[in-house]
């Protein structure tokens, strides 16, 4: 799918039928993938997305589909080739188990967080 215009992105990445997400690597996209377990098909473009790319890739939940030689058009070999890495190969496969690993703990150390402030929340209203 291809949206010109806003999209419900969280809406969307929630779908259990979506396999991966093309994404500019900007850190509230990035952050909302790895929340949903949906690995990231990276395409950086400009101030702090190419290094969240650089992160997502040595983290092993995304991969990244290179610029051609002068770093300003992506080629269409390219995306198809990382597109289909990340949807039917086991590197896709690998990204996928790692990006939902990254999730539990995600949302494991998200419940940790608030417990520990429900219950200093507690202690201070005297509950």
């Amino acid at each position: 799918m291809v949206v010109e215009n806003w999209a419900p992105q969280l809406k969307i990445l929630s779908h259990s039928s979506i396999g991966g997400f093309v994404s500019h690597c900007g850190w509230s996209s990035v952050m909302e993938s790895i929340k949903f377990g949906v690995p990231i098909i990276a395409i950086p473009m400009q101030l702090d997305q190419p290094w969240n790319a650089r992160i997502v890739i040595s983290s092993g939940v995304g991969l990244e589909i290179e610029k051609s030689k002068n770093k300003r058009l992506i080629e269409r070999e390219n995306a198809a080739k990382v597109i289909r890495e990340v949807m039917v190969e086991k590197t896709g496969e690998d990204v996928r188990r790692k990006v939902i690993k990254m999730s539990d703990n995600l949302k494991r150390q998200v419940e940790e967080e608030m417990d520990r402030v429900e219950k200093e929340l507690t202690q201070i209203c005297g509950i």
